[in-house]
């Protein structure tokens, strides 16, 4: 069964990402072998229940506590586990049964199953969990308590009785009760960043002394690529993130990088097939690993800039409207067109419906998904759909932005149109 915590009535829970840590050289060590243990830990489960569904398909899959309780056992055999934060290892076990939970919900065709981790993965992370724990002083026999993870001022953060946090502001976790800490190092720019999982008050939470504030509008949107990018009912327009300028030079980079990588391992393998004794890795070579820091620079900054203009527009739209009516898009689908792929990703359509859904909740706003087909070929007046469109090809159609109604002879706009035509879908 899936691990989630219980949650009272009035409480939120939600996430708050990438506060960025600045740890010392022997605090880098710790969390080293803190992704170690935990990677090494979630080989072993996965090892073990392969093996056991091979000899017995029958068997039910292990609950989260029986994996659980071979940790005692694991660190009698293995000392150097005792020196790992136990909650960072039963957090292990649990997202290991919500991964085989997902596995077996997902439909038979393409599923996969969880994977072994790598340490050459770019991204290691460990997930500490905020116990609160009581302790006695032997000198003076005094009760001390508190949580394990704890704020003692805007840029430190105290792990334990010895792990002291240098970070960047966290006035984000003021008035929050911390559940959770996940630990994250990205080995292509060596940075180390902290994650957390609070609980806060709802009372506390300006977003839920916005519910109130009603505005009493309906909007539909219509999603797109380039300058149209959203469009609504009422003839709002946004285009998509400008991330052009980041793209050109992280492609001059890419194409660097990707030269570089193929004479690499092209040297690798001559040199180990030539030298059996002494073997190499393309990891070896210095100016290839500064490249690499350069390409996820740039990969990051793009990624950092469209999260924070979906972030601005979706609070925008969330905070006008009562209701918003949107496309039931099948993104994974339209991205096999591999000559709109690039663009659909760049538009990022999947992140600003997310992004909506968890707001209006936030925010006591209602979201409203209706069925895409044929949104800007019905006329939004007359409601007939345009037979002159019945043939046309997909290229000849994208081409298609002001179109007359032959029925009732409105003009339309291709995308204000299709926006009326989703809301009147969810509003019918």
């Amino acid at each position: 069964m899936r691990q989630q915590s219980q949650q009272k009535e009035n409480e939120v829970k939600f996430g708050i990402n990438s506060v960025r840590v600045y740890p010392t050289d022997e605090q880098k060590v710790y969390f080293i072998n803190l992704f170690g243990a935990n990677r090494w830990f979630w080989n072993q489960i996965k090892d073990m229940t392969d093996k056991r569904y091979k000899n017995n398909p029958q068997l039910s899959f292990p609950s989260v506590s029986s994996l659980k309780r071979l940790l005692p056992r694991l660190k009698q055999e293995q000392e150097w586990l005792k020196e790992i934060d136990s909650t960072s290892l039963q957090a292990t076990a649990e997202y290991y049964c919500n991964a085989q939970e997902a596995f077996f919900k997902q439909k038979p065709k393409g599923r996969k199953p969880p994977k072994f981790k790598s340490r050459h993965y770019y991204m290691q992370s460990a997930t500490i969990k905020n116990v609160h724990y009581r302790y006695k002083l032997k000198k003076d026999n005094t009760l001390h308590e508190g949580d394990q993870i704890h704020v003692v001022d805007p840029h430190t953060l105290q792990v334990g009785k010895k792990l002291s946090l240098h970070t960047s502001s966290l006035k984000c976790l003021k008035g929050c009760t911390i559940k959770r800490m996940m630990i994250k190092y990205r080995q292509d720019l060596d940075r180390f960043y902290l994650s957390f999982t609070v609980v806060k008050e709802k009372k506390d939470l300006p977003k839920y002394a916005e519910k109130i504030k009603k505005t009493g509008k309906a909007v539909g949107i219509d999603v797109g690529l380039g300058k149209e990018w959203l469009v609504t009912s009422d003839k709002h327009r946004w285009s998509v993130p400008d991330t052009f300028a980041l793209e050109r030079q992280k492609n001059k980079v890419q194409s660097h990088f990707d030269r570089n990588r193929s004479a690499i391992e092209k040297r690798v393998a001559r040199f180990n097939h030539e030298h059996k004794e002494t073997k190499i890795e393309k990891y070896d070579f210095q100016n290839w690993q500064k490249l690499r820091k350069t390409k996820s620079k740039y990969q990051l900054k793009i990624a950092n800039k469209r999260y924070d203009y979906l972030q601005k527009v979706t609070t925008w739209l969330v905070k006008h409207y009562d209701v918003i009516a949107i496309e039931d898009l099948k993104t994974k689908n339209l991205m096999r067109n591999h000559k709109l792929a690039h663009n659909i990703a760049n538009a990022g359509w999947r992140m600003f419906r997310q992004m909506l859904e968890y707001k209006c909740e936030w925010y006591g706003k209602k979201l409203i998904v209706v069925a895409p087909q044929y949104s800007s070929r019905i006329c939004c007046e007359c409601g007939k759909k345009n037979p002159a469109f019945n043939h046309i090809k997909t290229r000849d159609w994208l081409a298609v932005r002001q179109w007359e109604c032959p029925f009732c002879h409105a003009q339309h706009d291709r995308d204000v149109n299709a926006s009326r035509n989703i809301l009147k879908r969810a509003l019918a």
